[in-house]
């Protein structure tokens, strides 16, 4: 959370890094190293954690999230990491916010064939208008980086909260509903 975030490809800056995420070109979890862009590089959730199905190649979002997504979950939610509730939302968050970036940074379209529209709104498609316009004399990307930080850090709180308060809830009522479905009342 108070992390220094350096931006580089400098190799000896990188060296000197606690964590790399999304260049470097390795993916290493015990040296906190996790970029995707090698050639040999095809893990996805379910090769990471036979227990998911997801079989989307990973980006390097999809990686940490991966490696950290309960632990996240569980700081912000006061659960336990092991829990119902930051089990159930680590995979509701990866199979409808996190696997979209990672299928998009990857270039994995959504569906076979021609697509029929344009997806223009999309995260992705959002913070890539962040960067500097071609014709910008400023072509500092810095300010555009920290607002895409900030954009997708918020979307990530705003789905969590969703289905923390809404989509959980309502999940556990389905569930009991199922369960009590051979109680008849006599009325």
């Amino acid at each position: 959370q108070d992390a220094e975030i350096v931006r580089t490809r400098d190799p000896q800056l990188l060296a000197r890094c606690d964590v790399v995420v999304d260049v470097g070109g390795e993916y290493d979890p015990g040296r906190h190293r996790y970029d995707h862009h090698q050639r040999s590089f095809t893990e996805s959730m379910q090769s990471l954690r036979p227990d998911k199905p997801w079989s989307t190649k990973l980006s390097s979002a999809g990686l940490v999230y991966c490696h950290f997504g309960s632990q996240i979950l569980a700081g912000l939610l006061g659960q336990p990491e092991d829990g119902p509730v930051v089990t159930a939302l680590y995979d509701k968050l990866y199979e409808n916010f996190v696997e979209e970036i990672d299928a998009i940074d990857n270039g994995i379209a959504p569906a076979a064939g021609e697509p029929r529209y344009a997806l223009s709104t999309t995260l992705s498609v959002r913070v890539g208008h962040l960067n500097p316009r071609w014709n910008d004399p400023d072509q500092d990307t810095e300010a555009g980086f920290r607002r895409a930080m900030e954009l997708v850090g918020s979307e990530f709180l705003e789905r969590l909260d969703f289905y923390h308060r809404a989509w959980l809830p309502a999940r556990a009522l389905v569930e009991e509903a199922i369960c009590r479905r051979f109680e008849v009342t006599l009325s």
